[in-house]
């Protein structure tokens, strides 16, 4: 019986599906990686390099990387999070802002509205700003 024991603590642990789904990933990705390498190719030896100012530019048919694009367009999205809280919290004020003073209506939505143009305005200049970063080289 003591052998039993010690025949399944020296069984190996196995993995478990998370550790199994990232190593799959990791050779994907480094298979992918190998064979993206294997298809660019280098430059001739007496080639001169890039001008300044056209390292950045893509060529026909070489790969673009996308990914930080998106990455860049994601995060400044967050910020239209930011503009639909603002707006909330903006007529939460009015509402409170009209049950303390009822007579104060018209001035309090029209200070609302003026507020909301505000948030609004700046919803649209995060939404063009993720654009760009995601339409950019």
């Amino acid at each position: 019986m003591s052998f039993r024991l010690f025949a399944r603590a020296a069984r190996p642990v196995l993995a478990s599906p998370v550790m199994q789904a990232q190593r799959t990933g990791l050779r994907a990705f480094t298979s992918a990686l190998a064979k993206h390498q294997a298809t660019v190719k280098a430059a001739p030896v007496g080639a001169a390099p890039a001008p300044v100012g056209m390292q950045g530019t893509s060529v026909i048919g070489a790969p673009r990387y996308a990914g930080v694009s998106v990455l860049g367009c994601a995060i400044a999205m967050v910020a239209v999070g930011g503009c639909a809280q603002g707006i909330g919290q903006l007529f939460a004020a009015l509402v409170m802002g009209i049950a303390r003073n009822p007579s104060m209506k018209e001035d309090l939505f029209t200070y609302t509205l003026i507020g909301m143009g505000f948030l609004e305005f700046l919803a649209i200049v995060v939404i063009l700003i993720s654009f760009m970063l995601l339409y950019s080289e």
